[in-house]
């Protein structure tokens, strides 16, 4: 029987009243300020909007006089039009660019095309008539725009000067004291309003901004009244509440139970653990005879018990609870619970229909009155809980509020156990990728360095010898630049298992990154270390099944002994790496162990990329000459521009170590920029000089070669320093040419459409290919000094260089020998038609004076 509940009291209504009275104001209070905070974003908007108005006023001045400079300077028409567009712009005639002011003139491209759509046409000072300025700061600025439209009278009146081909005069008009006098007039009230558009809107928004502070004082006194009546008033309704029940045992009972159920969920760490306590608590604490909790098996649509406690557990021995309504077993109270998704109250168990299948066996244990709750997870029902007692209309209101607050207690449970098994999952993820790789399941860099640490230190302790092996597969970017990286990603998770199957116990590998593996391996001498290596690579080579694919890969090696190599993993690694890189210049598909004399060629190569980064910026590069000369006419008709350098610390370093060293770090493509640009300079000097004109063969690097804008980027060159193409050659060896034909003819052709000539360095010492030769656009091949060398006393040679110029007469080509330093060589030479040679026999290579001077020999 419900206990009796007083009707609310006359206080009641006096708090409610003040309730709602103190959330009325507590919305007035709220909708004041946010009314003020609009009223500081309007006035932000205006201060930006006016300043990017005044900045376009200036930015188009600045604008203005930069394209006429420009003009002047350059004779380009397209900065007279930038000109002109930025003036109809700004009075209106013209469309005003969308996000004008990050609009640069100088970027706009040369054939007119715009990267940027059109708003409407509006002249700038009915903009800044429309954007609410004060009428002293619209007085201002209408003085500086009268100023800036006089200075572009001085602007265009220079450039017509300047089309009258008076350049100094026009440039003196733009640079004079009185066109910067009349600059100062234009940006100083625009200064003078910039100040007073910051000054007028700080105090706009200063004001509106104490009226915030003092909206949000109202706000937080008017909330903090309303949580003071809600709290009273509830304090008041829980006491009304306590009194009206009287504090009965049996709520009393109820709610220790509750506290139990929270208890126990906090202790819980695991929902089977939780239900158990769960029924233990309602039996020992709530009245209840017995509790269970059944979870639904999908498979077979029935429910197994999870967790029981009380008198009667035997009960559930037996028990068949379906979900299924055809079946009578599942018209039960669990099973109308989970149809409708709401509890079941059943008050008389001996006696309800639902509960007909289970009378008999109920009566044997005295169930007078059971429940039925579901429980759900993520929103899903996953079982259910049933109390039963042996009272009957024992689930009255106070009762079925407490299971009800129970069960939600269960499933806010649940749910802290599926978060906390995420949180740990993801934990386990985290520290999964902390240390292994995803792709292969391999230790990573971290783990590696650890697990190395150990292994070396143990080797320490045990003084015995231990092997570091670096692998690195063979052009294995081949592979994913042609078959996709897909294709690459299980090649390597193959690879990966094989690699595993060679491993001892107490070995270890690890992927270090891309294609690279590192071995560690203890106890291990270097002759074992050899037949490891040995088994690798013939195990790398077997051919791999990737999907439709049949591949085939090898592999480079480098090994690292401890102790002899080095007594840490970051030393071992570094001399493995030195290792494998020897193998990777010497042809690949190799091993090689560590030696001093890579550690001395890795300290110079370091050494002289480190001073190469310096070399030009320090001036210790320069550039020399070695003439060419006609063998016909005997005339200098040439000159191959070489590249020297020497620095205080290492001396006079050859080419043939500092330009490897310089391609491999990348520096190449600055050094080759700046010899090229010296060369075509001195060319053209020696033009302006009035001796002969010559050719002037500049080298190219392979690296260079391969860039996308190299033609466009020459005949920037060439028009800057003033030197027609016809008289540069630019020099390719053959190799770089052979190793992407169809890029290197396509950048021939461009060159080639600029009047640039190309010609063959070192040819016959690379892979030659008549079918590709005849394609590109060169006109000149040079015969390497390895063959001309020797051609007086060397048979072979002779018909190599004889066959060589052959060959070249038939295909239209010039041919140049280079090397040359005797008469025999010479007259070899001549014999054979040669067009023209190169060598000590003529002259060494030159400075740009001697040069001149041996040219202007020539010349008398």
């Amino acid at each position: 029987m419900k206990s009796p509940v007083r009707p609310p009291q006359p206080q009641f209504f006096s708090y409610l009243w003040a309730s709602t009275g103190a959330l009325l104001l507590v919305t007035v209070a709220f909708l004041f300020y946010v009314w003020t905070e609009k009223r500081i974003d309007q006035a932000n908007e205006l201060r930006y909007a006016s300043h990017n108005l005044v900045e376009e006023l200036r930015q188009s001045s600045d604008d203005l006089s930069r394209m006429a400079r420009t003009y002047v300077a350059t004779g380009d028409i397209q900065y007279r039009k930038h000109h002109q567009e930025i003036v109809a712009i700004r009075e209106g005639r013209m469309p005003r660019p969308r996000n004008y002011e990050n609009v640069y003139w100088d970027l706009v491209l040369a054939d007119d095309r715009r990267p940027r759509a059109s708003a409407a046409a509006v002249p700038l000072m009915q903009l800044m008539r429309e954007a609410k300025l004060a009428p002293e700061e619209l007085a201002l600025l209408a003085a500086a725009k009268n100023e800036s439209d006089k200075l572009v009278l001085v602007d265009i009146a220079a450039m017509d000067v300047r089309d009258a081909h008076d350049a100094m005069r026009a440039t003196t008009m733009l640079h004079d004291a009185a066109y910067h006098r009349a600059k100062a007039a234009i940006m100083r009230p625009i200064g003078e309003v910039n100040d007073s558009v910051e000054r007028r809107t700080r105090l706009l928004v200063e004001a509106t901004s104490l009226d915030a502070n003092l909206a949000r004082v109202a706000f937080m006194c008017s909330a903090l009244l309303l949580v003071v009546l809600v709290w009273r008033g509830k304090r008041k309704l829980d006491a009304e509440r306590i009194a009206a029940m009287n504090r009965t045992q049996r709520v009393s009972r109820l709610y220790s139970a509750l506290s139990q159920c929270n208890q126990a969920i906090v202790r819980s760490h695991n929902e089977a653990e939780l239900f158990e306590r769960i029924c233990r608590d309602v039996v020992s604490y709530g009245g209840m005879q017995m509790a269970w909790i059944g979870l639904i098996d999908r498979e077979l649509d029935r429910i197994t018990v999870a967790a029981s406690y009380g008198g009667g557990v035997e009960y559930l021995d037996e028990l068949e609870v379906s979900l299924d309504a055809g079946a009578p077993e599942g018209r039960g109270p669990i099973g109308l619970s989970y149809r409708t998704g709401q509890p079941y109250w059943c008050q008389d168990y001996q006696h309800a229909p639902e509960t007909a299948y289970w009378h008999a066996r109920g009566a044997r244990y005295g169930w007078a009155s059971s429940a039925a709750i579901p429980l759900r997870r993520n929103g899903d029902i996953i079982g259910f809980f049933a109390p039963y007692a042996n009272a009957v209309n024992a689930f009255d209101q106070e009762v079925q509020n407490l299971l009800l607050e129970m069960t939600l207690d269960i499933e806010f449970a649940l749910k802290n156990f599926d978060r906390e098994k995420v949180r740990q999952q993801a934990d386990q993820r985290v520290h999964y990728l902390a240390h292994y790789d995803v792709l292969t399941g391999l230790p990573n860099r971290s783990q590696l360095h650890e697990r190395a640490r150990q292994l070396l230190e143990q080797a320490r302790v045990n003084r015995t010898p231990a092997a570091l092996l670096m692998l690195d597969l063979d052009h294995f970017k081949d592979i994913n630049d042609t078959l996709g990286h897909t294709v690459g990603d299980a090649l390597l998770s193959e690879l990966a298992l094989r690699l595993t199957s060679c491993l001892r116990d107490g070995d270890m590998v690890a992927r270090l990154g891309g294609d690279e593996f590192i071995f560690v391996m203890p106890n291990m001498n270097s002759g074992e270390a050899s037949d490891v290596a040995r088994k690798l690579l013939d195990l790398i080579g077997q051919s791999h099944t990737v999907g439709v694919h049949d591949l085939r890969v090898s592999a480079s090696i480098g090994i690292a002994m401890y102790p002899d190599d080095g007594h840490d993993v970051e030393t071992l690694l570094q001399r493995a790496d030195a290792a494998m890189f020897q193998v990777k210049r010497a042809g690949r598909q190799d091993f090689r162990f560590f030696t001093a004399a890579m550690q001395q060629r890795a300290a110079r190569h370091l050494q002289l990329v480190n001073a190469l980064r310096y070399a030009l910026e320090r001036e210790q590069m320069h550039v020399v000459y070695q003439p060419q000369v006609s063998l016909k006419t005997g005339r200098i008709i040439g000159a191959e521009a070489l590249l020297r350098w020497s620095t205080p610390e290492l001396g006079v370093v050859s080419p043939g170590e500092f330009i490897p060293a310089a391609e491999e770090s990348g520096l190449i493509i600055s050094i080759g920029d700046w010899v090229l640009r010296q060369a075509v300079r001195q060319a053209r000097a020696w033009l302006d000089a009035g001796l002969p004109s010559l050719v002037m063969a500049v080298n190219l690097s392979a690296v260079q070669f391969r860039a996308a804008d190299l033609p466009a980027h020459v005949a920037q060159v060439l028009y800057e320093e003033g030197l027609p193409p016809e008289y540069l050659e630019l020099e390719l060896t053959e190799g770089v040419a052979v190793q992407d034909p169809q890029g290197a003819i396509a950048t021939m052709n461009a060159l080639h459409d600029r009047g640039i000539r190309m010609s063959i360095d070192d040819f016959g010492t690379g892979f030659s290919s008549l079918s590709h030769l005849k394609k590109f656009k060169v006109y000149k091949l040079k015969i390497d000094q390895s063959f001309v060398r020797d051609i007086s006393t060397d048979a072979e040679d002779k018909a190599i260089v004889a066959a060589i110029i052959n060959m070249a007469r038939s295909l239209g080509l010039t041919t140049i020998a280079e090397g040359v330093e005797t008469v025999e060589q010479l007259e070899f030479l001549r014999e054979q038609h040669c067009d023209e040679m190169q060598g000590y026999h003529i002259s060494k290579p030159l400075p740009p004076q001697e040069f001149e001077a041996l040219l202007s020999k020539q010349r008398d």
